[in-house]
């Protein structure tokens, strides 16, 4: 199969996010930043409310994937399509939020999987997990050492080097099924949309790597710059609080602006990729 370029990807992403910006804001944006507000407000609220547990934490991500891939794959239907309206892209996306559910479940199941190596060694290692979450969210290194009992140093450092190499697996992986969620979308299968998306995504494992770093990169150095600026401005204005007053919930929703804005990029680039590789593959 021809390789893909990935500067001609991008430069037909750009055109696709100033052509059918209207569109995006019409149906897909708003709903992709109210649910990254609400998932920082989940946050901050876990964070400063005693009693909430890792588990209520955890549950509300999963929760909340639900209405994100639902305007992601409105996105993708637009950046596919160009001919398409919002109202057939969201109607489009609720046909396969079913299907692009089961796969992100089945992507989830694998993660787990690859982690509960992880678990059973730290548990077999005898580290006192019930004192150290006495020591509260943020610790110091040094109370956390003092905990640890030399035997359990072995089946740690294992612990530490197998999730190592679980991450690179897992990144390799993530970004040759990349292609799972728009696979489904346009050709409307479910479950082999993951060998459809491995197939797509031969020999560019490298460059997508290149780009999801960039992109890594980019996303958090324009978060965080978003999040200083405004939190210290409303900080200033409105005095320090706990994360739910006027300057936590003003950094929270500027967090949750740029990463609708970079969520809507990375989707449209996706669906730009898999037109490209559909190309590819249809020239040899």
């Amino acid at each position: 199969m021809a390789r893909v370029s990935i500067s001609a990807v991008w430069d037909r992403t750009t055109e696709f996010m100033s052509e059918r910006a209207s569109a995006v804001l019409a149906v897909a944006a708003p709903v992709i930043a109210a649910t990254l507000f609400a998932g920082e407000l989940g946050q901050r609220l876990f964070a400063t409310t005693p009693g909430m547990g890792p588990g209520m934490s955890g549950l509300v991500p999963v929760l909340l994937q639900l209405p994100l891939l639902w305007a992601q794959l409105q996105v993708m239907a637009l950046a596919i399509d160009p001919a398409v309206t919002p109202a057939e892209a969201v109607q489009r996306a609720t046909n396969r939020l079913g299907a692009a559910l089961l796969l992100w479940l089945v992507l989830l199941a694998v993660v787990i999987a690859a982690m509960l190596p992880v678990v059973a060694l730290v548990l077999a290692s005898g580290l006192p997990l019930d004192r150290l979450a006495t020591l509260g969210p943020n610790p110091p290194p040094e109370a956390i050492q003092a905990l640890i009992p030399p035997s359990a140093a072995p089946a740690l450092l294992f612990a530490l080097l197998y999730l190592m190499a679980a991450a690179v697996v897992i990144w390799v992986l993530y970004l040759r099924w990349g292609l799972v969620y728009v696979v489904t979308l346009v050709e409307a299968i479910g479950l082999p949309a993951l060998g459809r998306s491995w197939r797509l995504t031969r020999g560019m494992t490298l460059a997508l790597l290149g780009v999801s770093l960039l992109y890594a990169l980019v996303a958090v150095v324009a978060a965080l710059a978003a999040q200083t600026v405004v939190g210290t401005l409303l900080g200033l204005i409105f005095g320090r609080d706990g994360g739910l007053g006027v300057a936590g919930l003003g950094s929270a929703l500027v967090s949750a602006l740029v990463g609708a804005v970079m969520t809507v990029l990375a989707t449209g680039f996706l669906a730009k990729f898999y037109l490209a590789a559909r190309r590819a593959e249809d020239l040899g």
